[in-house]
């Protein structure tokens, strides 16, 4: 590289305090991204949905509801610590989805669950909208044909449709839900076409940074 193309590099991607490529203007990961969800290659897109509110408060029910249990002294601690515990369970699994975008891997995480998925393996990703009937609600769900959804409440029905083959050359169909499902489905267009085409780090550069700009 030219001393003067280094100045426009830098100005399209930045790394963080893990060594992590980020596009110019894309938010770092938080803790639980930066340690589990580093995909691999630059991140082109990086989603984080928050469970609605009133939904986390829900999940702190048990906890609450097991206070007046401390009436009747040390034997009901036991009772409020394991409301306590369920409470934080319940809040960990169900109050986040992450999706993030690499050059190498789709990785979804509701909670502390989700697939990562391979670039290398996805035949085709696209936006679309859903039927929550279909899957019976929001979570980690799976329909009658097979599908699997990751979704929060709040996306109105739209999701990105990701059909891919695991290491077994099964076909999986995994819906992700997004509030921005076309900037989720074009990161992944521009992911699979740098591995289909082995195009150079520079032109990853450029993909991230108009991704930013739209």
């Amino acid at each position: 590289m030219s001393e003067d193309d280094e100045p426009q590099s830098q100005a399209l991607a930045t790394r963080d305090a893990d060594d992590e490529l980020i596009p110019a203007g894309a938010r770092s990961p938080d803790a639980y991204e930066a340690k589990y969800m580093k995909g691999q290659g630059m991140v082109l897109h990086r989603a984080k949905e928050r469970a609605p509110k009133a939904l986390q408060a829900v999940m702190l029910l048990p906890a609450l509801g097991s206070l007046p249990a401390l009436a009747g002294g040390l034997a009901g601690v036991p009772i409020v610590l394991f409301s306590l515990v369920l409470s934080v369970v319940l809040w960990s699994l169900f109050s986040v989805l992450r999706v993030t975008v690499s050059e190498g891997q789709v990785n979804v995480q509701y909670g502390l669950f989700g697939p990562t998925i391979p670039i290398a393996q996805i035949e085709q990703a696209e936006a679309t909208t859903y039927d929550w009937k279909k899957f019976g609600g929001w979570g980690i769900r799976r329909s009658m044909d097979g599908e699997w959804i990751y979704n929060m409440p709040g996306d109105k029905g739209r999701a990105v449709r990701i059909v891919w083959r695991d290491t077994k050359g099964n076909r999986k169909v995994t819906l992700v839900g997004s509030k921005t499902p076309q900037e989720l489905a074009q990161a992944i267009a521009q992911a699979r076409s740098k591995s289909l085409s082995g195009a150079p780090a520079q032109q990853a550069l450029h993909a991230g940074d108009d991704l930013e700009r739209e």
